[in-house]
């Protein structure tokens, strides 16, 4: 039944085709006289149809030529505007960077230079401190073990 639809199909485009004739549109008149032959110079004669044809097609051309330019000044303004603000946001985000490290740089000076001028204590008086409190300590285990033993 397919096939059937398929071939009925293809015979009425056919014979629609064969049938039924497409109107014609002539063509427009181009002349060409020289001086002497009913025209007063040497040229190429127009007819209305072929002029207003020309001219049409003239001024689409520009309006399409325009409409390209147009499209690709814009085109190229986007990617400039869209690289410009990349390199903004590049720039920012460096620069934020940057005064970041400057900010941990200056903690870090004046947490060293607190710790230069903080007063401190000489390492022989923690010396001699762990003798004083060892030797308390020898002293009281000492007392201590004394006094469980009696």
């Amino acid at each position: 039944m397919k096939i059937f639809i398929a071939h009925f199909t293809c015979l009425a485009f056919v014979l629609q085709s064969l049938l039924i004739p497409l109107p014609a549109f002539a063509d427009e008149q181009v002349a060409t006289v020289r001086e002497g032959e009913l025209a007063p110079f040497t040229g190429t004669l127009f007819s209305t149809e072929a002029t207003a044809r020309m001219l049409a097609e003239l001024e689409l051309s520009e309006e399409s030529c325009d409409l390209r330019i147009s499209r690709a000044v814009e085109l190229k303004e986007a990617e400039l505007q869209l690289s410009l603000d990349q390199l903004q946001i590049r720039y920012d985000t460096s620069n934020d960077i940057f005064a970041q490290r400057l900010e941990i740089r200056d903690q870090q000076i004046q947490f060293m230079e607190r710790e230069l001028t903080r007063t401190k204590v000489h390492p022989a008086w923690f010396f001699v401190g762990g003798i004083v409190v060892g030797s308390l300590t020898a002293i009281g285990t000492a007392a201590a073990l004394n006094q469980v033993s009696q």
